[in-house]
């Protein structure tokens, strides 16, 4: 009670929304009753729901979102079935890659957080604060529309196949299943759902089964699209081909496995990252599909502003220090790594990598991947690395106070460290590793820069459309980007050749902080995100929405793009 006392009770009352003598009334109602202190508030009329919101949201760290004025992603409530909405008390807002932002009435629910992280197919449940009534009306809102779902063409898999495999029944007995798998039909099935994930340019293929479907959806532009999916009496035997291409355990179906396909689809080399995840109704198989032949993207393709490329370009050849990508899962944070491992790549300069998993090669760079089952951990393999003269550095991600510890001190000792954060801008990266463990002092004195990121799918050039924006869209973008009077404003339409979806491909918007002097000051102070990136806005970073205005109008994406992956400036 003390505990919630000083959350709620003391928050709203340094805020001066209730008195001390409500306060000391809700407290002895609470110890009368046992109910907590915002609903007594809350009933009483002492204090409303946005103000409890508000005062767990500053105390807490969750993000409050008004979704009375907050536009829901239909793509984002159609992952979660409304029933389970209703009864966690929930609603998805919108999705960024593997990561879904939910808006819940308790985001410490930890047990809700997993059930909605199996709902939607194994997604990243990322919770936001919302409060009861405005969950309840959006909730009555979004659910009550079709959520739309844009499918592809379908590929004639199933019919094809179905004909073909007419006498196959499911098994489960282990050598009957390997039997089944080994089946003509059931490869040629397999092989085909592949040639199209890659046909389409799809990043992920999920296939998942349900009580009375299997269903199989497509992540195309980081949005999933349903497809028609075999037959559901061959569910266990598509399954199973799949583990044993990626060489796992075919008995075990009741654990999470990982396991790697390389393949050969369409004349390119395929690399299949395969994991499965039991549920009730059988296993989810997620598979990343890496196309090889596509190569590494070059810096100057990934959508930097002209300014801000050229200013991380100089970050990226300093001799020593650390260099931050954040973002959440799915933003890219890798793909521009390996940009910059290409770009900076030199015979003078000895490079090494510690990877999890390595996607892609770089010529005459030293690439490791991390195996925890063998003993290889980020820490143990940095720990190792530095004994071998290197002159850059790659970890894939920090995740632990060891690993960040040995990559700063690297950095303090002559080596340029590059590494992953996950982080929602780039002034909380400090913060971040101040949190992990890492002595403020010692961030101020590494942190080479900082870049956060995100990916929005660019309009397709065939079908967008011109139109006249309103005024409130207008004042949004002028006064938060460098944009000069009268702008041009697109919107999706559809075609063929964007699949109807009035997208085709994905840019990446960026904030790039490069401390000075005043801001290493306020990291020594352990100075909040907030004022940190005050101090780098004065010394003029754009943020991750100014970016992302600023391509609205280039005509390169769209408003609601933007506004559904960043937060307000």
């Amino acid at each position: 009670m003390a505990e919630e006392r000083k959350l709620i009770g003391e928050y709203l009352l340094q805020k001066g929304i209730i008195t001390e003598e409500q306060l000391k009334e809700a407290v002895e109602e609470h110890k009368r009753t046992n109910r907590k202190i915002g609903e007594i508030l809350l009933r009483q009329g002492f204090a409303k729901e946005e103000d409890i919101a508000s005062a767990i949201s500053e105390q807490l760290g969750f993000t409050f979102v008004d979704l009375s004025t907050y536009q829901v992603e239909s793509e984002a409530v159609a992952l979660i079935p409304k029933e389970a909405a209703i009864r966690i008390g929930a609603i998805p807002i919108f999705k960024v890659g593997n990561s879904l932002s939910v808006a819940m009435t308790n985001p410490l629910d930890v047990a809700a957080i997993d059930e909605l992280g199996c709902l939607s197919g194994g997604l990243r449940i990322k919770p936001v604060l919302g409060t009861p009534s405005g969950i309840k009306e959006a909730i009555g809102k979004y659910y009550g529309k079709e959520p739309s779902v844009v499918s592809l063409q379908p590929s004639a898999i199933s019919r094809q196949l179905t004909a073909e495999s007419g006498q196959l029944i499911a098994e489960k007995e282990p050598a009957k299943l390997v039997q089944q798998a080994s089946q003509a039909p059931v490869i040629k099935l397999v092989n085909q759902l592949i040639e199209e994930a890659v046909k389409a340019g799809a990043s992920d293929i999920h296939l998942e089964p349900q009580e009375d479907n299997f269903y199989c959806r497509l992540r195309i532009d980081g949005v999933l699209h349903e497809i028609e999916p075999p037959p559901q009496k061959l569910q266990l035997a598509v399954i199973s081909r799949i583990k044993i291409m990626a060489e796992m355990d075919i008995a075990q179906s009741r654990l999470p496995q990982d396991g790697r396909i390389q393949t050969k689809t369409l004349d390119r080399d395929i690399d299949l990252r395969v994991a499965t995840f039991p549920t009730i109704y059988g296993e989810h198989v997620s598979i990343r599909i890496l196309d090889k032949t596509q190569g590494i993207i070059k810096l100057e393709e990934l959508g930097f502003q002209v300014d801000t490329l050229k200013k991380f370009k100089e970050l990226i050849y300093k001799p020593y220090g650390i260099i931050l990508v954040t973002g959440p899962t799915g933003s890219g944070k890798t793909t521009t790594l390996y940009a910059v491992l290409n770009t900076i790549n030199d015979l003078k300069k000895n490079i090494i990598t510690l990877e999890d998993p390595v996607e892609y090669t770089i010529e005459r760079i030293h690439q490791s991947q991390v195996n925890v089952r063998a003993g290889l951990t980020f820490a143990t393999g940095l720990r190792s690395i530095v004994r071998l003269d290197p002159d850059i550095i790659m970890i894939g991600e920090i995740r632990d106070k060891e690993t960040a510890d040995i990559a700063i001190h690297s950095s303090l000792t002559g080596h340029l460290v590059f590494s992953t954060l996950h982080t929602n801008d780039a002034p909380s990266a400090a913060t971040r590793l101040i949190d992990i463990g890492v002595e403020p002092y010692l961030v101020a004195s590494s942190l080479a820069g900082v870049l956060a990121q995100r990916l929005v799918r660019k309009l397709c050039p065939k079908c967008k459309k011109e139109y006249k924006p309103s005024e409130e869209e207008l004042s949004v973008t002028s006064h938060k980007s460098q944009v000069t009077s009268q702008p041009r404003f697109y919107k999706p339409a559809g075609c063929k050749d964007c699949r109807n979806t009035g997208y085709k491909g994905r840019t990446g918007i960026f904030e790039l902080l490069i401390p000075d002097n005043g801001i290493r000051e306020l990291i020594i102070k352990k100075a909040p995100a907030h004022q940190i990136k005050d101090a780098a806005c004065k010394q003029d970073m754009q943020t991750l929405r100014q970016d992302g205005f600023e391509k609205v109008v280039q005509g390169i994406t769209s408003l609601s793009e933007v506004l559904s992956v960043t937060e307000e400036v």
